[in-house]
């Protein structure tokens, strides 16, 4: 399958606008594309539709899993060997290409490391992207000889890509002689106009995976401790198998039935839809990156409710965006809550309208695109090659 990126006709750039400048550069940018959920293929697919298509030879290599959940084993490494291979041969005779692989936590970061080993045995320019809220944990969780080995990938790389100056300290106090720089993420403008005031009471969104990491449990118990009349939705896929289930009983057993509704993973229009009927959106996360689900509630034109994880509280302003509380406590949790709640439809309409701007500032995909090209700028050489190629298709 090819998945070249076309030009996107009606962006305008800081950057020259001349071909010569524009096609300089030769990208593969790596990572599970849409529609697989979470915070990555939003990314790629978002960068893959931004001006960085137009303004390089951009080509995209999926990494999603393709096989079966009960796979065998050797099902599974003939999957990954032939994944290996469309990599090998995507990059073979293009040397300095600028090989971009997003990556996470856990054994896919050492799998990506074997796609990096294989880039720069071509000769690209290694760029790992790390997403995900857990990624110190992860590193701080591995045994000696694992570490280094992760350690080692790191600094093999041209270049590490944080989401936060938050996380680039963070990754540069576990990765030492790594070269580390930011690149905040960003989001699409919505496809629907807001549409307040249609709810019987102040009603937020969830978006995110139904899990402890994201607060779930945290918000069941605000919801019995609000005073004010508010109700939320949560839409997400489960964490694992039986998850969502057990949190329907959870919310009869409470006597919640009616404030909380457990709506399953929401995509595309239908997302889009209810981030511009609710009147405020919240996510009590334990640990974050830059949550994708933020910055689409910031770009929605909604007041936010979140916790002071990850890089969060270099987007919100307590006050301005929304509230900001304390990671894993309800109480704190439901006045935040119930703060905005009592407000009236204009007085939350305002603290959206600042949310707006702020996305629009730093957090819309053309800010991140217009970032990394300038790293790419910054950090890489022209490379003499810059033809584009086409991408195999993919089996893991």
């Amino acid at each position: 399958m090819s998945l070249d990126s076309p030009s996107v006709p009606g962006m305008t750039s800081s950057l020259p606008s001349n071909e010569a400048f524009a096609r300089r550069h030769r990208v593969v940018m790596s990572g599970p594309l849409p529609p697989a959920i979470g915070g990555m293929a939003s990314v790629v697919g978002a960068l893959s539709q931004s001006l960085l298509a137009s303004q390089t030879h951009l080509t995209l290599f999926d990494t999603g899993k393709k096989t079966a959940a009960n796979r065998t084993l050797l099902q599974g490494i003939r999957a990954r060997l032939q994944l290996m291979r469309d990599w090998s041969a995507l990059l073979a005779g293009q040397p300095g290409t600028i090989a971009h692989i997003h990556t996470c936590s856990g054994f896919t970061f050492f799998l990506d490391g074997l796609l990096a080993f294989v880039a720069r045995w071509h000769g690209c320019r290694v760029v790992l992207h790390v997403h995900g809220g857990l990624f110190d944990a992860f590193l701080d969780g591995l045994n000696p000889a694992m570490l280094r080995i992760a350690q080692h990938i790191a600094r093999r790389a041209d270049l590490v890509l944080a989401l936060s100056e938050d996380w680039r300290e963070r990754l540069g106090q576990r990765l030492p002689g790594s070269r580390i720089a930011v690149l905040q993420n960003g989001v699409a403008e919505p496809t629907c106009e807001p549409q307040r005031g249609t709810n019987a009471r102040t009603t937020f969104l969830f978006l995110g995976n139904l899990s402890h990491l994201k607060g779930v449990p945290v918000l069941l118990d605000a919801l019995e401790l609000a005073q004010a009349d508010w109700c939320v939705q949560l839409a997400g896929n489960e964490s694992e198998p039986g998850y969502r289930e057990r949190l329907g009983d959870e919310i009869e057993r409470r006597g919640l039935a009616e404030r909380a509704t457990l709506l399953g993973p929401v995509v595309g229009e239908a997302k889009q839809q209810l981030l511009a009927r609710a009147d405020a959106f919240v996510l009590p996360s334990l640990a974050e990156g830059l949550p994708m689900s933020l910055l689409e509630a910031m770009a929605a034109r909604l007041p936010v409710v979140a916790t002071t994880v990850g890089a969060i509280p270099e987007v919100i302003d307590e006050g301005v965006e929304g509230h900001l509380v304390p990671p894993g406590e309800a109480a704190p949790l439901a006045q935040a809550m119930d703060r905005l709640a009592v407000l009236t439809p204009l007085q939350r309409e305002s603290m959206g309208r600042a949310a707006h701007a702020s996305y629009t500032l730093g957090y819309s995909v053309d800010a991140m695109a217009q970032t990394l090209l300038g790293i790419y700028e910054r950090e890489f050489v022209v490379s003499a090659t810059s033809s584009t190629a086409q991408m195999p298709s993919t089996s893991d």
